[in-house]
């Protein structure tokens, strides 16, 4: 009898271990980022997904190469972008935004360097929320790196009224962050998520660059060519990201200003003068 109330005790603990693993959100890493793999259910759709995990429709789309518009079979492997604008590695960070767990499953060749850089948490994070002894980790480990925004299904987030499964008729739109030629996630690269970067006030002048409207230059004096500035205007809580050109040209149009910014930007920081007060953010390598 009592053989048989342990087998029984053993197989429910096994079965809550295997749904508490089921239920876990887990990050890969897919080309130079995080990303959650995520199998499609019943009646889900890119634009739900999007919104229910704060990420770009556009870029699910891209990177999971599936066509939005049309329904999704069950099953459909999808790709959910990790980006400061979902993850966070301090759980009171985002507010009264829901949070889940995220854990990364280690590969063959990963070690905590390599993982802390990509989730851009420091190593010591790492180790302590995992009770890690050294710097050995075994081939399909779970190693719990920080929290990833979700909205909860038949929900609403207060914070920007976004609902899972999303309002009937809702259109979900891209709000910009996603849509300057992937500079937003060269910007998470760079700054490891945000998590190493450097602030700076100031005035912005725009100059005359044609070229395509969703990628925008920048002129600044202290960072390298090829460098992405996050820009925002704290009047309108508008943001868009800038590659670095060059530094700000020696002419009276840029005096006393910190950044040159591309004139197809004006729009998106909700500007209508050539000058703006911004604030800048930026990698400090």
């Amino acid at each position: 009898m009592l053989r048989y109330l342990f087998l029984f005790s053993f197989s429910l603990i096994t079965l809550q271990a295997a749904a508490q693993q089921q239920d876990s959100i887990f990050a890969m890493r897919k080309g130079a980022g995080l990303v959650i793999r995520y199998k499609a259910k019943s009646g889900e759709t890119v634009a739900m997904l999007a919104n229910r995990f704060h990420a770009s429709q556009e870029k699910i789309e891209s990177m999971s190469e599936v066509d939005g518009r049309k329904k999704l079979t069950p099953g459909t492997t999808l790709y959910i972008p990790v980006s400061n604008d979902n993850f966070t590695a301090s759980k009171e960070a985002s507010g009264i935004d829901h949070q889940e767990e995220l854990y990364f499953r280690v590969g063959e060749k990963d070690n905590i360097a390599l993982i802390s850089m990509y989730a851009g948490v420091k190593k010591q994070e790492i180790i302590a929320w995992n009770s890690l002894h050294g710097n050995t980790l075994k081939e399909g480990q779970p190693v719990f790196i920080g929290w990833v925004k979700v909205v909860e299904k038949d929900s609403i987030s207060l914070s920007n009224g976004l609902a899972y499964p999303s309002k009937k008729g809702r259109v979900i739109a891209d709000t910009g962050r996603h849509a300057f030629g992937e500079l937003d996630s060269l910007y998470n690269i760079q700054t490891r998520n945000g998590s190493n970067v450097l602030n700076e006030k100031g005035t912005a002048v725009f100059f005359e660059k044609t070229g395509s409207n969703k990628i925008y230059f920048a002129f600044h004096n202290t960072t390298p060519r090829g460098a992405v500035i996050k820009v925002l205007n704290p009047g309108t809580g508008k943001a868009i990201y800038a590659k670095v050109l060059g530094p700000i040209p020696d002419t009276k149009q840029y005096a006393n200003c910190v950044i040159g910014i591309s004139n197809a930007a004006r729009e998106a920081l909700g500007v209508t003068d050539n000058k703006v007060w911004c604030e800048l953010t930026y990698s400090p390598n």
